[in-house]
Protein backbone atom coordinates (compact mmCIF):
# COMPACT_ATOMS: atom_id res chain seq x y z
CA UNK A 1 0.00 0.00 0.00
CA UNK A 2 1.37 3.39 -0.97
CA UNK A 3 1.89 6.28 1.42
CA UNK A 4 -0.90 8.32 -0.16
CA UNK A 5 -3.36 5.43 0.22
CA UNK A 6 -2.43 4.95 3.86
CA UNK A 7 -2.95 8.65 4.59
CA UNK A 8 -6.36 8.59 2.91
CA UNK A 9 -7.49 5.50 4.84
CA UNK A 10 -6.21 6.88 8.13
CA UNK A 11 -8.00 10.16 7.47
CA UNK A 12 -11.26 8.39 6.66
CA UNK A 13 -10.92 6.14 9.70
CA UNK A 14 -10.40 9.08 12.04
CA UNK A 15 -13.29 10.92 10.36
CA UNK A 16 -15.80 8.10 10.94
CA UNK A 17 -14.64 7.56 14.54
CA UNK A 18 -15.14 11.30 15.07
CA UNK A 19 -18.62 11.09 13.53
CA UNK A 20 -19.46 8.28 15.97
CA UNK A 21 -18.30 10.32 18.97
CA UNK A 22 -20.03 13.47 17.71
CA UNK A 23 -23.36 11.69 17.16
CA UNK A 24 -23.32 9.90 20.51
CA UNK A 25 -21.94 12.60 22.81
CA UNK A 26 -23.16 15.79 21.14
CA UNK A 27 -25.99 15.25 18.67
CA UNK A 28 -27.92 12.77 20.84
CA UNK A 29 -27.81 14.82 24.09
CA UNK A 30 -28.80 17.90 22.08
CA UNK A 31 -31.85 16.15 20.59
CA UNK A 32 -32.85 14.18 23.73
CA UNK A 33 -34.45 17.23 25.32
CA UNK A 34 -38.11 17.93 26.00
CA UNK A 35 -39.19 20.85 23.77
CA UNK A 36 -39.88 23.99 25.79
CA UNK A 37 -42.67 25.07 23.42
CA UNK A 38 -44.54 21.77 23.47
CA UNK A 39 -48.34 21.72 23.36
CA UNK A 40 -50.35 18.55 23.99
CA UNK A 41 -54.00 17.60 24.41
CA UNK A 42 -55.28 14.28 25.75
CA UNK A 43 -58.82 12.98 26.18
CA UNK A 44 -59.67 10.22 28.66
CA UNK A 45 -63.02 8.48 28.90
CA UNK A 46 -64.53 6.61 31.84
CA UNK A 47 -67.70 4.66 31.17
CA UNK A 48 -70.18 3.37 33.74
CA UNK A 49 -68.83 5.57 36.53
CA UNK A 50 -70.40 6.21 39.92
CA UNK A 51 -70.23 9.79 41.17
CA UNK A 52 -71.65 11.90 43.97
CA UNK A 53 -73.62 14.85 42.63
CA UNK A 54 -73.11 17.89 44.84
CA UNK A 55 -75.98 19.65 43.07
CA UNK A 56 -78.45 16.82 43.72
CA UNK A 57 -76.85 15.59 46.97
CA UNK A 58 -77.01 11.97 45.83
CA UNK A 59 -75.01 9.26 44.07
CA UNK A 60 -75.40 8.69 40.33
CA UNK A 61 -74.50 5.48 38.54
CA UNK A 62 -73.90 4.64 34.88
CA UNK A 63 -72.29 8.02 34.23
CA UNK A 64 -69.76 8.53 31.40
CA UNK A 65 -66.93 10.85 32.41
CA UNK A 66 -64.61 12.72 30.08
CA UNK A 67 -61.31 14.23 31.25
CA UNK A 68 -59.52 16.69 28.97
CA UNK A 69 -55.92 17.65 29.68
CA UNK A 70 -54.10 20.57 28.07
CA UNK A 71 -50.32 21.02 28.42
CA UNK A 72 -48.58 24.19 27.22
CA UNK A 73 -44.91 25.05 27.45
CA UNK A 74 -43.76 28.46 28.73
CA UNK A 75 -40.60 29.21 26.72
CA UNK A 76 -39.82 32.51 28.44
CA UNK A 77 -40.04 31.02 31.95
CA UNK A 78 -38.02 27.95 30.89
CA UNK A 79 -35.19 30.14 29.60
CA UNK A 80 -35.24 32.31 32.71
CA UNK A 81 -35.23 29.42 35.17
CA UNK A 82 -32.60 27.47 33.18
CA UNK A 83 -30.22 30.42 33.49
CA UNK A 84 -31.00 30.91 37.17
CA UNK A 85 -30.42 27.24 38.03
CA UNK A 86 -27.64 26.65 35.49
CA UNK A 87 -29.41 23.56 34.18
CA UNK A 88 -31.77 22.90 31.29
CA UNK A 89 -35.39 22.86 32.40
CA UNK A 90 -38.82 23.14 30.77
CA UNK A 91 -41.90 24.77 32.26
CA UNK A 92 -45.39 23.45 31.56
CA UNK A 93 -48.81 24.78 32.50
CA UNK A 94 -51.36 21.98 32.71
CA UNK A 95 -55.11 21.92 33.17
CA UNK A 96 -57.38 18.90 33.58
CA UNK A 97 -61.16 19.29 33.37
CA UNK A 98 -63.38 16.29 34.21
CA UNK A 99 -67.12 16.33 33.68
CA UNK A 100 -70.04 14.13 32.68
CA UNK A 101 -70.59 16.19 29.52
CA UNK A 102 -68.46 16.09 26.38
CA UNK A 103 -66.31 19.07 25.39
CA UNK A 104 -67.11 20.89 28.62
CA UNK A 105 -66.73 24.69 28.56
CA UNK A 106 -66.48 26.89 31.67
CA UNK A 107 -69.36 29.34 32.20
CA UNK A 108 -68.68 33.02 31.57
CA UNK A 109 -69.66 33.80 35.14
CA UNK A 110 -67.76 31.85 37.81
CA UNK A 111 -70.57 32.50 40.30
CA UNK A 112 -72.70 29.97 38.38
CA UNK A 113 -71.47 27.15 40.60
CA UNK A 114 -74.07 24.72 39.30
CA UNK A 115 -72.38 24.93 35.88
CA UNK A 116 -68.84 24.27 37.12
CA UNK A 117 -67.21 20.94 36.15
CA UNK A 118 -67.17 17.90 38.42
CA UNK A 119 -63.41 18.27 38.81
CA UNK A 120 -60.78 20.80 37.78
CA UNK A 121 -57.08 21.13 38.55
CA UNK A 122 -54.37 23.29 37.06
CA UNK A 123 -50.66 23.14 37.76
CA UNK A 124 -47.40 24.78 36.77
CA UNK A 125 -44.48 22.35 36.84
CA UNK A 126 -40.77 22.83 36.27
CA UNK A 127 -39.06 19.72 34.89
CA UNK A 128 -35.53 18.67 34.05
CA UNK A 129 -35.47 18.76 30.24
CA UNK A 130 -33.60 15.44 30.01
CA UNK A 131 -34.96 13.27 32.84
CA UNK A 132 -38.49 14.66 33.24
CA UNK A 133 -37.99 14.93 37.02
CA UNK A 134 -39.63 17.78 38.91
CA UNK A 135 -37.36 20.70 39.78
CA UNK A 136 -38.20 22.90 42.75
CA UNK A 137 -38.62 26.55 41.78
CA UNK A 138 -40.33 28.90 44.20
CA UNK A 139 -39.11 32.48 43.60
CA UNK A 140 -39.93 35.29 46.00
CA UNK A 141 -41.59 38.64 45.46
CA UNK A 142 -43.68 39.36 42.38
CA UNK A 143 -42.09 36.61 40.29
CA UNK A 144 -44.98 34.37 39.16
CA UNK A 145 -42.87 31.82 37.29
CA UNK A 146 -42.85 29.38 40.21
CA UNK A 147 -44.73 26.07 40.49
CA UNK A 148 -48.25 25.94 41.88
CA UNK A 149 -51.43 23.85 42.02
CA UNK A 150 -55.05 25.03 42.08
CA UNK A 151 -58.55 23.62 41.82
CA UNK A 152 -60.21 26.85 40.62
CA UNK A 153 -59.51 29.45 37.94
CA UNK A 154 -58.88 32.13 40.55
CA UNK A 155 -55.20 33.14 40.85
CA UNK A 156 -55.73 33.85 44.54
CA UNK A 157 -56.50 30.16 45.12
CA UNK A 158 -53.17 28.93 43.75
CA UNK A 159 -51.15 26.96 46.30
CA UNK A 160 -47.40 27.51 46.17
CA UNK A 161 -44.60 25.73 48.06
CA UNK A 162 -43.86 27.39 51.36
CA UNK A 163 -47.35 28.79 51.86
CA UNK A 164 -49.02 25.69 53.29
CA UNK A 165 -46.83 22.59 53.20
CA UNK A 166 -49.67 20.40 54.47
CA UNK A 167 -51.57 21.10 51.24
CA UNK A 168 -48.70 21.45 48.75
CA UNK A 169 -44.96 21.33 49.39
CA UNK A 170 -43.90 21.25 45.72
CA UNK A 171 -43.83 18.75 42.88
CA UNK A 172 -41.62 15.68 43.14
CA UNK A 173 -40.64 12.69 41.01
CA UNK A 174 -41.73 12.29 37.39
CA UNK A 175 -44.78 14.32 36.41
CA UNK A 176 -45.60 14.42 32.69
CA UNK A 177 -43.02 12.14 31.10
CA UNK A 178 -40.32 9.56 31.75
CA UNK A 179 -36.59 10.03 31.09
CA UNK A 180 -35.12 9.69 27.62
CA UNK A 181 -33.88 6.12 27.58
CA UNK A 182 -36.44 4.89 30.12
CA UNK A 183 -35.15 1.92 32.10
CA UNK A 184 -36.95 -1.20 33.30
CA UNK A 185 -37.08 -0.15 36.93
CA UNK A 186 -39.16 1.63 39.56
CA UNK A 187 -39.54 5.41 39.40
CA UNK A 188 -41.29 7.93 41.68
CA UNK A 189 -44.34 9.34 39.83
CA UNK A 190 -46.46 12.33 40.85
CA UNK A 191 -50.08 11.99 41.95
CA UNK A 192 -51.98 15.26 41.69
CA UNK A 193 -54.83 14.29 44.03
CA UNK A 194 -52.61 13.49 47.01
CA UNK A 195 -49.90 15.93 45.86
CA UNK A 196 -46.95 13.62 46.35
CA UNK A 197 -45.01 10.99 44.41
CA UNK A 198 -45.50 7.23 44.80
CA UNK A 199 -43.44 4.38 43.28
CA UNK A 200 -44.44 3.22 39.81
CA UNK A 201 -43.08 -0.22 38.84
CA UNK A 202 -42.00 -1.64 35.49
CA UNK A 203 -44.30 -4.56 34.59
CA UNK A 204 -43.25 -5.60 31.09
CA UNK A 205 -43.16 -4.77 27.39
CA UNK A 206 -45.93 -4.98 24.83
CA UNK A 207 -46.90 -3.61 21.40
CA UNK A 208 -49.33 -0.72 21.26
CA UNK A 209 -50.61 0.35 17.84
CA UNK A 210 -47.43 -1.05 16.30
CA UNK A 211 -45.15 0.69 18.81
CA UNK A 212 -43.10 -1.16 21.43
CA UNK A 213 -43.82 0.29 24.86
CA UNK A 214 -42.91 -0.30 28.49
CA UNK A 215 -45.82 -0.85 30.89
CA UNK A 216 -45.61 0.72 34.37
CA UNK A 217 -48.09 0.30 37.22
CA UNK A 218 -48.57 2.40 40.35
CA UNK A 219 -50.60 1.34 43.37
CA UNK A 220 -51.68 4.30 45.48
CA UNK A 221 -52.99 3.17 48.87
CA UNK A 222 -56.11 4.62 50.40
CA UNK A 223 -55.35 8.06 51.87
CA UNK A 224 -57.25 11.10 53.06
CA UNK A 225 -57.22 13.90 50.49
CA UNK A 226 -55.73 17.24 51.68
CA UNK A 227 -58.43 19.91 51.99
CA UNK A 228 -57.96 23.68 52.08
CA UNK A 229 -61.04 23.95 54.30
CA UNK A 230 -63.27 21.42 56.10
CA UNK A 231 -65.64 19.48 53.86
CA UNK A 232 -69.17 19.60 55.18
CA UNK A 233 -72.33 17.73 54.12
CA UNK A 234 -75.83 17.33 55.60
CA UNK A 235 -75.74 14.86 58.45
CA UNK A 236 -78.54 12.83 56.88
CA UNK A 237 -76.25 11.84 53.99
CA UNK A 238 -73.87 10.03 56.30
CA UNK A 239 -76.33 8.52 58.74
CA UNK A 240 -76.31 11.31 61.33
CA UNK A 241 -79.75 12.83 60.76
CA UNK A 242 -79.67 14.63 64.08
CA UNK A 243 -77.20 17.19 62.69
CA UNK A 244 -77.83 19.66 59.90
CA UNK A 245 -74.16 19.68 58.87
CA UNK A 246 -71.15 17.48 59.69
CA UNK A 247 -67.49 17.54 58.73
CA UNK A 248 -66.46 14.59 56.57
CA UNK A 249 -63.22 13.33 55.05
CA UNK A 250 -62.58 12.57 51.40
CA UNK A 251 -60.49 9.44 50.80
CA UNK A 252 -58.84 8.29 47.60
CA UNK A 253 -56.98 5.33 46.14
CA UNK A 254 -55.89 4.57 42.61
CA UNK A 255 -54.24 2.02 40.37
CA UNK A 256 -52.45 3.91 37.59
CA UNK A 257 -51.11 2.13 34.49
CA UNK A 258 -48.91 3.95 31.98
CA UNK A 259 -47.68 2.79 28.57
CA UNK A 260 -44.37 4.53 27.88
CA UNK A 261 -42.30 4.79 24.71
CA UNK A 262 -38.83 4.10 26.20
CA UNK A 263 -36.57 6.01 23.79
CA UNK A 264 -38.35 9.36 24.20
CA UNK A 265 -39.95 8.68 27.60
CA UNK A 266 -43.32 9.83 26.24
CA UNK A 267 -46.51 8.52 27.85
CA UNK A 268 -48.50 7.00 25.00
CA UNK A 269 -51.47 5.79 27.02
CA UNK A 270 -52.72 6.12 30.57
CA UNK A 271 -55.38 4.36 32.62
CA UNK A 272 -56.59 5.00 36.16
CA UNK A 273 -58.84 2.89 38.37
CA UNK A 274 -59.99 5.44 40.93
CA UNK A 275 -62.06 5.09 44.05
CA UNK A 276 -62.82 8.20 46.10
CA UNK A 277 -65.17 8.08 49.06
CA UNK A 278 -66.73 10.38 51.63
CA UNK A 279 -65.98 9.11 55.13
CA UNK A 280 -67.50 10.11 58.44
CA UNK A 281 -65.84 9.31 61.74
CA UNK A 282 -63.36 7.11 59.89
CA UNK A 283 -66.01 5.04 58.07
CA UNK A 284 -66.80 5.22 54.34
CA UNK A 285 -70.37 6.43 53.84
CA UNK A 286 -70.62 7.51 50.18
CA UNK A 287 -68.81 6.91 46.91
CA UNK A 288 -67.53 10.24 45.60
CA UNK A 289 -66.06 8.75 42.40
CA UNK A 290 -65.59 5.19 41.21
CA UNK A 291 -64.34 4.89 37.65
CA UNK A 292 -61.88 3.27 35.29
CA UNK A 293 -60.81 6.08 32.98
CA UNK A 294 -58.26 5.88 30.14
CA UNK A 295 -57.01 7.66 27.02
CA UNK A 296 -59.43 7.33 24.13
CA UNK A 297 -58.37 5.65 20.88
CA UNK A 298 -57.87 8.97 19.06
CA UNK A 299 -55.41 10.19 21.73
CA UNK A 300 -53.40 6.97 21.59
CA UNK A 301 -53.31 7.06 17.77
CA UNK A 302 -52.17 10.70 17.85
CA UNK A 303 -49.41 9.91 20.32
CA UNK A 304 -48.15 7.07 18.12
CA UNK A 305 -48.60 8.40 14.57
CA UNK A 306 -48.99 12.13 15.15
CA UNK A 307 -51.77 14.58 14.27
CA UNK A 308 -52.44 18.28 14.00
CA UNK A 309 -54.68 19.98 16.54
CA UNK A 310 -55.53 23.67 16.23
CA UNK A 311 -52.82 23.99 13.59
CA UNK A 312 -50.10 22.54 15.86
CA UNK A 313 -48.46 19.16 15.33
CA UNK A 314 -48.73 16.86 18.37
CA UNK A 315 -47.60 13.33 19.25
CA UNK A 316 -45.93 11.25 16.55
CA UNK A 317 -43.61 9.48 18.96
CA UNK A 318 -43.10 6.48 16.68
CA UNK A 319 -41.15 8.57 14.17
CA UNK A 320 -39.49 10.68 16.88
CA UNK A 321 -38.24 7.55 18.63
CA UNK A 322 -36.93 6.12 15.34
CA UNK A 323 -35.01 9.32 14.58
CA UNK A 324 -33.56 9.55 18.08
CA UNK A 325 -32.58 5.85 18.02
CA UNK A 326 -30.86 6.38 14.67
CA UNK A 327 -28.79 9.30 15.99
CA UNK A 328 -28.11 7.81 19.41
CA UNK A 329 -27.41 4.19 18.43
CA UNK A 330 -27.11 3.26 14.76
CA UNK A 331 -25.10 6.24 13.48
CA UNK A 332 -22.49 5.98 16.30
CA UNK A 333 -22.27 2.19 16.02
CA UNK A 334 -21.94 1.95 12.25
CA UNK A 335 -19.58 4.95 12.05
CA UNK A 336 -17.37 3.49 14.78
CA UNK A 337 -17.24 0.06 13.10
CA UNK A 338 -16.41 1.58 9.71
CA UNK A 339 -13.77 3.87 11.18
CA UNK A 340 -12.07 1.05 13.10
CA UNK A 341 -12.12 -1.20 10.03
CA UNK A 342 -10.41 1.48 7.95
CA UNK A 343 -7.74 2.02 10.60
CA UNK A 344 -7.28 -1.73 11.03
CA UNK A 345 -6.83 -2.20 7.30
CA UNK A 346 -3.95 0.27 7.34
CA UNK A 347 -2.28 -1.66 10.14
CA UNK A 348 -2.89 -4.96 8.38
CA UNK A 349 -1.26 -3.86 5.13
CA UNK A 350 1.55 -2.14 7.00
CA UNK A 351 2.48 -5.16 9.12
CA UNK A 352 1.94 -8.04 6.70
CA UNK A 353 5.15 -9.74 5.45
CA UNK A 354 6.43 -8.52 2.09
CA UNK A 355 7.74 -10.89 -0.57
CA UNK A 356 11.46 -10.63 -1.37
CA UNK A 357 12.36 -9.19 -4.79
Amino acid sequence: MGTRSRVVLIGLGVFFVGIAALARFYAYPTLAVAPADQTAHTVSVGKDATIFSAADLKQKTGVELEARRTVRGDVVAADKISKALNREVVVFDTAVVTDDSKNYQFPDDSSKTAELPLSFVQERVVLDAHTGEAVRWNPSGDDNSGEYIATTLEKADRLKPGQNSALFSGHEGLVLKFPFGTEKKTYPFWDTTLRKAFPIDFKGEEPLDGLNVYVFEQEIPKKEVPQAKPLEVPGSLVGDSGKDSVVVQRTYKNTRTLWVEPITGAIIKGREQQLATIAYNGEDKLIATQVTIEYDDATVAKNVKGATENGVAEGGYQSKAAQLHLIGFWVPLLSLILGLLLLASVGFFQLRPRKAD
